[in-house]
């Protein structure tokens, strides 16, 4: 009712199995990979329940609408939004594979825990997938030939923490900076502070 999703199905069947075996909730099952294929998005939003539904239930209305207005905003073609149950953040590595995305932005319901509302807070993470020179780059950066993608990340989106109408105009800013400067995580930091203030 909010917005426009599409369902994808990971390898774990329940939250039981994704909570057992964690790498089922990385992995896109065979029925949603053949779903898939390349797009000409530069950004993917992934929005799953994680490790608390809860945190998706109170924050999704007020975060994707202003989020997938922010993007188009700055001119980020961006895929209609994918919705997984029982998934992790791995997830955003098979679903910037298919799609070919440059950029999968992952929001996730955080551990449950600390204070009464934790179990409302989302995170954001920025799978950023490696190619061409910005994937040499990273190898070089990181000394790691076998490099395919970089993180950022944003916690604690909730009331009691960065609200989610904030947290959007955050996440846009975070997305921009990693699409411009070809970046995510600590090479994308280094890259702003050279930055000329």
């Amino acid at each position: 009712r909010i917005v426009p999703l599409r369902v994808v199905q990971t390898q774990a069947g329940s939250k039981e199995a994704h909570l057992n075996s964690p790498d089922l909730g990385s992995r896109l099952a065979p029925e949603s990979v053949a779903e898939l294929g390349p797009e000409t998005n530069q950004v993917q939003i992934l929005i799953s329940d994680g490790l608390s539904a809860e945190a998706v239930h109170h924050n999704f209305a007020d975060l994707v609408p202003v989020l997938l207005d922010g993007l188009h905003a700055k001119k980020v073609t961006v895929g209609v939004p994918l919705l997984a149950r029982y998934g992790g953040v791995k997830l955003a590595e098979g679903i910037a594979d298919r799609l070919q995305a440059e950029l999968v932005i992952c929001l996730i319901g955080e551990r449950p825990g600390g204070d009464a509302l934790a179990s409302r807070s989302l995170s954001a993470y920025f799978a950023y997938r490696l190619t061409g020179p910005a994937l040499e780059e990273a190898a070089r950066f990181t000394n790691n030939p076998h490099i395919r993608f970089e993180y950022s990340m944003i916690s604690n989106i909730y009331t009691g923490g960065l609200p989610p109408l904030e947290a959007a105009s955050v996440i846009v800013e975070k997305a921009a900076a990693i699409l411009h400067h070809q970046a995510a995580g600590n090479r994308l930091e280094n890259c702003l502070k050279k930055q000329p203030v």
